[in-house]
């Protein structure tokens, strides 16, 4: 036979209702979806301004390239100017006057350590 334990405190379970009511469950429920749909409303709108942008910058972009390549020129070297300053001035491109007058600033790559290996430049 199973014997019945008695113990020294009373213990009653309340119901729910008294712990919190139905009415602040809805209230704080609701302040919390309202917070989270309006940040997400928020985010959502940054976004969408972010890659309006990104667009725009790319159509400017794509428009200078063709306006370029009609003109033929495409690429830096292709430039009458270019092509003077090489022939008059710096000799040939990557020259030390041409390094020294063109580059403002150079950074080493074979030093840097990215992800944690060597960088292979």
């Amino acid at each position: 036979m199973k014997e019945e334990r008695t113990l020294p405190y009373q213990y009653e379970e309340k119901p729910a209702s008294t712990l919190i009511s139905r009415r602040t469950f809805l209230k704080v429920t609701g302040a919390i979806v309202s917070v989270i749909a309006i940040s997400g409303y928020a985010i959502t709108d940054l976004l969408k301004k972010r890659n309006k942008y990104i667009k725009m910058r790319q159509a400017g972009l794509y428009k200078d390239d063709q306006r370029l390549q009609k003109k033929g020129l495409a690429a830096s070297y292709e430039n009458p100017v270019v092509q003077k300053f090489y022939k008059e001035f710096a000799g040939h491109p990557l020259s030390e006057v041409s390094e020294h007058l063109l580059h403002t600033k150079y950074v080493v790559r074979s030093n840097l350590k990215i992800g944690g290996g060597e960088h292979g430049c």
